[in-house]
């Protein structure tokens, strides 16, 4: 997904991952993303794993038989957090709209997964200690931290997609599907090509389903970053303490829903208001047919 938008987009990006994708593949799939000058596209940023190790430069040839050396001293990371303690430096970033005093240490290691040089940041938040490792080798420890950072967005996108929008309340299912059980995949070695297509159809429902929440989030965070203005003016709810100038979804949603609820006939040209009408007048239809 990450390759096929950042060929889309056409422009370099920085991809922010979790400590599960800090492995070699990954790397060098985003390397080749190239732009038609031949630059590359793409650069990964991740928590490394605590068992993570790199290697400084090899030395230099000695002229002496035999092939050189590849790599240089061995470093074990996590026991630099105590080795090398003295040499981390004091930052202060901004992180979740709070200024936070950090202590770092940026090296520049070759990791053999990739046989290249990768920038690691070792950063001691609090009682906190974590490697964050960057590919680009040019991005300042500062600018990695504030970067990785920002992938717990995410989770409040998460947040947003379950609770508020009902992104994953779907109901879509059959029966033709094989039970799983307490196994990780389902056997359909041996369904019928029609049970194939039923599951096909179902799985189709779910992700449209949980793809229309995400477009109707993405809305609603369109409408609060570019008419937050008009949204305040027509918010009648009550909130203890406002934090931000932009509205959170919620309050976009309660003026949105409230709009309609007042103006549903002004929207009698739209597809939604017509879908409507249309099961009221076959309800209508139906019980007037049962009680005649």
């Amino acid at each position: 997904m990450a390759v096929a938008l950042v060929k889309g987009l056409d422009a370099k990006c920085i991809v922010v991952l979790d400590a599960y994708f800090a492995v070699g593949p990954v790397l060098l799939i985003l390397k080749g993303l190239l732009d038609s000058n031949g630059k590359r596209l793409a650069h990964l940023i991740t928590r490394a794993k605590r068992n993570v190790v790199g290697y400084k430069d090899p030395p230099p040839r000695t002229g002496k038989p035999g092939a050189p050396r590849k790599y240089g001293e061995k470093l074990k990371l996590i026991q630099l957090f105590e080795d090398k303690r003295n040499e981390f430096q004091e930052a202060v970033i901004e992180i979740y709209r709070e200024k936070k005093t950090i202590f770092f240490l940026c090296l520049d290691l070759i990791w053999k997964p990739i046989k290249e040089k990768v920038r690691f940041v070792l950063v001691i938040d609090g009682g906190e200690m974590f490697i964050l490792m960057c590919s680009d080798l040019t991005l300042s420890p500062q600018d990695i931290i504030r970067a990785y950072s920002y992938r717990f967005k995410i989770e409040v996108n998460f947040k947003i997609l379950k609770h508020l929008m009902g992104a994953f309340f779907y109901h879509f299912w059959t029966s033709v599907w094989p039970k799983i059980g307490k196994r990780n995949e389902s056997d359909l070695s041996s369904i019928s090509t029609q049970s194939e297509n039923l599951i096909a159809q179902a799985t189709d429902a779910i992700e449209g389903f949980v793809n229309f929440g995400c477009i109707a989030t993405g809305i609603l965070q369109i409408l609060s970053l570019n008419f937050h203005q008009g949204i305040w003016k027509n918010y009648r709810g009550w909130l203890r303490t406002v934090t931000s100038a932009i509205p959170t979804e919620e309050t976009v949603r309660s003026v949105v829903q409230e709009e309609f609820f007042h103006n549903f006939r002004v929207f009698s040209n739209t597809v939604i208001y017509r879908i409507i009408m249309s099961k009221s007048r076959k309800k209508q239809y139906y019980q007037h047919s049962s009680s005649g």
